[in-house]
């Protein structure tokens, strides 16, 4: 027991040889064998193939699902049937509220009399 504390282990152990490296070419054909089993691009020369682009998941589908999809507005309908006369009534009440404030001097300056037109003739 006393040994073994020292490092002197109470058994004899036969020496083992280190092992030799294998042959490179050896080692290349083992990765090529491992690349054909698990289905990965044997690439010996480390060259850039762009295979981990073409992996990814692709996202057209992801960003098509993005947006809602397209509702249908008064508009398309009433470009469909012409012939009802149709009446948008929020876009009735839109042009009824810009008449009300152009009768009270609210509405929005004619075109090219708005402010910056006012501050280059100062």
């Amino acid at each position: 027991m006393g040994d073994a504390s020292k490092g002197n282990l109470p058994f004899a152990i036969a020496h083992i040889p280190p092992m030799a490296s294998p042959a490179p070419t050896r080692l290349a054909q083992l990765a090529q064998l491992s690349c054909k089993i698990f289905q990965n691009v044997y690439n010996p020369t480390a060259a850039r193939t762009g295979n981990k682009v073409l992996r990814q998941r692709l996202i057209g589908p992801s960003l098509t699902q993005y947006h809602p999809q397209k509702l249908v507005h008064f508009r398309d309908i009433k470009a469909l049937y012409p012939s009802l006369n149709l009446i948008d009534m929020d876009e009735k009440e839109r042009l009824d509220e810009i008449a009300r404030r152009k009768r009270r001097g609210k509405g929005a300056p004619k075109k090219g009399q708005g402010k910056r037109a006012s501050n280059k003739r100062k």
